[in-house]
């Protein structure tokens, strides 16, 4: 799969405006702006179990998603970074 990144933008006297409207220092397609463009795969579907991952906490620590929850239910946040 060939992901394409989104690059249209306008630059402002703040920064560059993306498609969205949202304004930062980098234009769109560079470091923390680089959104992928049209469908884009990104995981399990609401209600779908995860599949056998191995995660990092907050602090960095390393954790088995299945083996620490038991049978117990869990939510799991995924989170990234943003240009504000």
């Amino acid at each position: 799969m060939t992901i394409e990144m989104e690059i249209q933008a306008e630059k402002t006297e703040h920064g560059w405006r993306d498609q969205d409207g949202f304004v930062g220092p980098y234009q769109p397609g560079n470091g923390p702006r680089s959104d992928p463009k049209g469908e884009f795969p990104t995981g399990p579907a609401v209600g779908e179990p995860m599949p056998d991952v191995l995660c990092l906490d907050a602090e960095g620590g390393a954790f088995d998603l299945h083996a620490d929850r038991g049978n117990s239910p869990a939510v799991f946040l995924f989170y990234r970074s943003a240009v504000w």
